[in-house]
């Protein structure tokens, strides 16, 4: 974001921006994900946060349906 438009947020967006911030590293930090690169996860921006959180989710969703898939044909 730039100077320019960080400048015309008003404080319920500052802190709205702040709490999902917070909440998309508490749920990265669920999924194992502590690092991106050579970045910790709390350096990222909130656009890179918003990002690695849809590709965790999908991942998980892709891992989820495998393990079903597995469990299906062992008969679980």
């Amino acid at each position: 974001m730039s100077a320019q438009a960080a400048e015309s947020l008003t404080p319920e967006q500052i802190k709205a921006r702040k709490e999902r911030r917070k909440l998309l590293i508490e749920e990265l930090n669920r999924f194992g994900v502590t690092w991106h690169g050579d970045r910790p996860v709390k350096d990222l921006s909130l656009a890179e946060l918003e990002h690695l959180n849809i590709r965790e989710r999908g991942y998980q969703a892709k891992i989820y349906t495998r393990k079903m898939r597995e469990e299906e044909e062992l008969g679980y």
